[in-house]
């Protein structure tokens, strides 16, 4: 009965266009994983944990300010990714997409909902934020607005594509929009990040 369970939650769809590549889903439980880190009790859920990703790696998620970080990895806490939100307030889907090769993590995909108005914050869009994942680090290399057509589809053709030739800390972040949204809205804060 658990492996039927562990095959429930472990869906493999290959990729059309990239036939080594797979996608792999899991999700995560806040409520299940260690808690590293309190945080400031003036600001509610705020803190930061540490869950079980795919294979061997680790999701490290963070919450303050009303903004929320999630980097992927076997020492996350340490990445990149740890660092880099978008600058309105946020909350992060708890579904990981992780792009395989072979087996192998190279990216996650990971739909985010953001407050967009500094006027009214109840006013959100959802992004897909698509994450490195290297041996050591992890960071965000793209960012696709929800409301763009097949923006899943998209998400995977610029893992698949962009991938292997990015280094966090050096290259720089693909977004993709609609013609009407103001590219600011598509700003990650924190978006360059030091070479760990």
């Amino acid at each position: 009965m658990k492996k039927f369970a562990a095959l429930l939650t472990l869906l493999v769809i290959p990729s059309v266009a990239f036939a080594a590549n797979t996608s792999v889903y899991t999700k995560y439980n806040l409520d299940k994983c260690p808690k590293l880190d309190v945080g400031n009790s003036d600001e509610g859920d705020s803190g930061s944990w540490l869950c079980k990703g795919y294979g061997n790696l680790k999701i490290y998620f963070a919450e303050g300010d009303l903004r929320q970080f999630v980097a992927f990895g076997k020492s996350p806490k340490q990445h990149c990714a740890a660092e880099q939100t978008f600058s309105g307030f946020n909350s992060a889907n708890n579904t990981i997409e992780w792009r395989l090769n072979k087996g192998k993590p190279f990216a996650a995909i990971q739909r985010w909902t953001v407050s967009y108005d500094p006027a009214d914050s109840v006013k959100t869009k959802t992004w897909l934020v698509v994450t490195r994942i290297e041996s050591d680090n992890s960071c965000h290399m793209a960012v696709i607005e929800g409301a763009f057509p097949n923006a899943n589809i998209k998400a995977r053709e610029i893992a698949d594509s962009l991938a292997e030739k990015f280094e966090c800390g050096v290259s720089s972040q693909t977004a993709i929009t609609l013609p009407t949204t103001d590219k600011a809205q598509a700003n990650i804060a924190d978006d360059s990040c030091e070479k760990y």
